[in-house]
């Protein structure tokens, strides 16, 4: 991918930050998947329920690690999501620009 079009798209989509997510899991655990997606979040809220009432603290401490892992992986997926759709469309705007300027 050109440099300067990977620079244009990075400037004007709205992406949502890695560090962040992860901040969020660490302090937040399984609610703070809900930054990265609401689905999993809801999931894992579910999960951490039925962890936590069990009372034990290995399977607490994992269910909180994992939270982190997820939201940092859920944020790059969407993050790769965004920018391939953009792709398609600079694509496909270039592609329909060239058919015009052949035109005429």
């Amino acid at each position: 991918m050109n440099h300067r079009v990977r620079e244009k798209i990075d400037c004007i989509l709205p992406l949502k930050s890695p560090a962040i997510a992860l901040l969020f899991g660490v302090v937040l655990g399984p609610i703070g998947l809900l930054y990265s997606t609401v689905p999993g979040g809801i999931i894992m809220i579910s999960l951490g329920v039925i962890v936590v009432s069990a009372k034990l603290i290995v399977p607490i401490i994992l269910t909180w690690l994992l939270s982190c892992v997820l939201s940092a992986a859920a944020v790059n997926r969407y993050n790769q999501a965004i920018i391939q759709q953009r792709l398609r469309y600079f694509s496909q705007a270039n592609h329909e620009q060239k058919n015009n300027q052949t035109r005429l």
